[in-house]
């Protein structure tokens, strides 16, 4: 299940065409205003059948350019920091962190397109809009899932994420209490792992 949360965090990361070019159009400037980003969210993670996997929760900050703190609490506590530089992912069931390299890849992945350069989209993604959503599907084959609808609400904050991932697995998303630019401190977007914490450098 550890494993399966772990996937669904990473996972929980323009067109030839007049409809394609507005979308991508109209999605950057909805992204564009927010610098920065926090709130609650709510996690529900399926299968290729659509059955429940698993169900989280947690809060998030996220600040322009590419930096993300995505903290999950119940059922199994987790903690994704970067600085937009290194990657931290943090155990404290088991008391491990990985640490690696932010690559391109991981730019893409769909929490750090919410805090990401904004004129980015246009060379990362193909977008189109549909019912009210905004669906994005990888330039790079090698991203890390295979399509994402980003939803927003009437005051023009996202209210929700659909990720679709190679393996027919599908992460659902809902946000809550969001925050538009809210003042955010840089030292929540480092991690110094607790004393006995074991470091698994992954570069």
């Amino acid at each position: 299940m550890k494993k399966l949360l772990r996937n669904s965090l990473v996972a929980l990361g323009v067109f030839a065409g007049t409809a394609w070019a507005d979308a991508t159009d109209e999605l950057s400037r909805l992204l564009q205003p927010l610098a920065a980003l926090s709130g609650n969210f709510q996690q529900t993670l399926l299968d290729e059948r659509g059955e429940v996997l698993q169900k989280s929760s947690g809060n998030f900050s996220v600040q322009r350019p590419g930096k993300l703190r995505w903290q999950t609490g119940e059922p199994f506590p987790q903690l994704l920091v970067t600085n937009n530089k290194k990657l931290w992912l943090y155990d404290p069931d088991l008391e491990q962190v990985t640490v690696r390299p932010v690559d391109k890849r991981m730019k893409e992945t769909p929490a750090l397109l919410l805090g990401g350069k904004v004129e980015e989209i246009r060379g990362s993604f193909n977008v189109s809009s549909k019912k009210g959503g905004y669906h994005l599907t990888p330039k790079n084959a090698s991203a890390p899932f295979k399509t994402m609808e980003i939803r927003f609400s009437g005051n023009g904050l996202p209210s929700g994420m659909t990720v679709r991932d190679g393996m027919g697995q599908t992460t659902k998303i809902k946000f809550s209490g969001m925050q538009a630019n809210p003042k955010l401190s840089n030292s929540i977007f480092n991690f110094k792992p607790p004393k006995g914490t074991d470091v698994i450098r992954d570069e």
